[in-house]
């Protein structure tokens, strides 16, 4: 099934609500593993900046129609073990969110300017053909992945969403 890309941009912009929803959880669950061996909500939202910023930063001015994208210039357990490390130890809630929501808004806003003919015309990644909208496609399949362990997350510890604001 093919997806446009307004509808990506419309579930980025979804995605941001979300997260900032994170605000009425109780403080004790905002650093507490989703499951054995795997982040809390706050290192997974810190987890996501670090690719929007990765995104914006160096991936968009590459992507260019026709062309080939040279490989990262970073290591993903490398960037994945600096968001985990910068909201566990130095990031406070507030901070992590207000930093995903700044950089998503950023990430809407250089989206929103692409033209309309570059949207859909392949580049290579490696071997691979994608479209931009393709590339965004995937992205935001990586944004549900995590709401759906949150949202999961936050489900077992008290049956809803409806929570008391902070402990």
């Amino acid at each position: 099934m093919s997806v446009s890309y307004e509808s990506v941009l419309i579930y980025f912009r979804k995605m941001n609500d979300f997260v900032q929803s994170l605000k009425g959880i109780p403080e004790r669950w905002w650093l507490m593993p989703i499951a054995e061996g795997k982040w809390s909500p706050g290192e997974i939202i810190a987890h996501l900046i670090e690719w929007d910023r990765f995104l914006l930063d160096e991936r968009l001015n590459r992507l260019r129609p026709g062309k080939t994208v040279p490989p990262a210039s970073v290591e993903a357990d490398e960037l994945n073990a600096r968001a985990a490390r910068w909201a566990r130890e130095e990031a406070s809630r507030e901070e992590v969110l207000a930093a995903f929501h700044h950089t998503r808004t950023r990430l809407l806003k250089r989206l929103e300017s692409v033209p309309g003919t570059d949207r859909d015309a392949p580049f290579f990644i490696g071997n691979r053909s994608l479209t931009l909208t393709d590339y965004l496609k995937g992205l935001a399949d990586h944004d549900e992945h995590h709401r759906k362990q949150i949202e999961a997350f936050l489900h077992t510890r008290d049956g809803s969403r409806n929570g008391p604001a902070s402990e």
